[in-house]
């Protein structure tokens, strides 16, 4: 689901196609024109226009094998792009404790126009779990992170998303507006979203927004396979994330942040790492 697309603004499309394009070589280093094409959805000859544009401005190289990666240009405005360390560090011991107590993987996400995105993760010590990777997106109308985040997010940011489309994941997504409605009005009650088998059967997610100084700064959650959530580890996972949003809103309450919404990018989608067994 492309964010970007389900935007009014005026766009430029060969902007957008080279973004794209950029965000897809990320995800195949060292991948050949024709790779890269078939992988983003392009034709040959755009392909090749927009990297003949993009090679002598230092945005992407060519290796050895006449390969394509990331040019040095990126790690150059890598390091002047936002990144939320402040909420990072901020919540940084308290990621380590949600991950002893339920052993399950522990995310913090933020808003990045009309999806969340994982800053930082804590994996799970089980053998068999799910992942998600930093920088991986969803949809904010799926999924603990992303409703948590949506119940807290400026009303034009809800109106965006409730006028669809919403995409069903599973049987259980949140596919209509006045179900999701219902939903973020419930989260802005309880401050917490229990999503069950809304994005994937058979895994969970806790999720908790955090809002310092009436400003919505991200979310964290406990997620993992259903079958390991029990009412005794439903409602500790409640509460432990509760606390933990409520601390970390505590120690950035003195720190001014970004507002979420003036983050943007087209999607690719979920990036998730899937099942892991070891």
């Amino acid at each position: 689901m492309s964010t970007s697309a389900r935007s009014d603004k005026p766009q430029v499309r060969a902007v957008r196609a080279a973004l794209h394009l950029l965000e897809t070589l990320s995800q195949h280093e060292g991948a050949s024109l024709t790779h890269l094409a078939r992988q983003a959805g392009l034709s040959n000859n755009q392909t090749f226009r927009l990297l003949a544009t993009l090679e002598p401005l230092g945005y992407v190289v060519r290796d050895a094998r006449k390969g394509y990666r990331l040019g040095p240009k990126l790690h150059l405005l890598g390091e002047r792009a936002f990144w939320p360390h402040d909420l990072i560090r901020a919540a940084n011991p308290h990621l380590d404790r949600l991950a002893e107590l339920s052993g399950e993987l522990v995310l913090l996400a933020v808003r990045v126009g009309l999806e969340r995105m994982v800053v930082d993760r804590r994996p799970s010590r089980y053998s068999l779990r799910v992942d998600w990777a930093v920088g991986s997106r969803l949809p904010l109308h799926v999924g603990g992170l992303g409703v948590a985040l949506l119940a807290f997010s400026p009303p034009e940011v809800q109106e965006a998303v409730l006028a669809g489309p919403l995409e069903r994941f599973t049987p259980y997504t949140l596919a209509s507006p006045e179900a999701l409605r219902a939903e973020l009005e419930r989260v802005r009650q309880q401050r917490v979203r229990i999503s069950v088998d809304d994005w994937a059967v058979g895994e969970f997610s806790i999720a908790a927004p955090v809002v310092a100084g009436g400003t919505l700064r991200g979310a964290l959650n406990i997620a993992g396979f259903t079958a390991r959530l029990d009412e005794r580890r439903r409602e500790t996972y409640i509460a432990a994330v509760r606390e933990a949003a409520e601390a970390v809103a505590v120690g950035l309450s003195t720190t001014p942040g970004p507002r979420a919404a003036g983050l943007s990018g087209p999607s690719q989608g979920a990036g998730r790492t899937g099942l892991t067994r070891r």
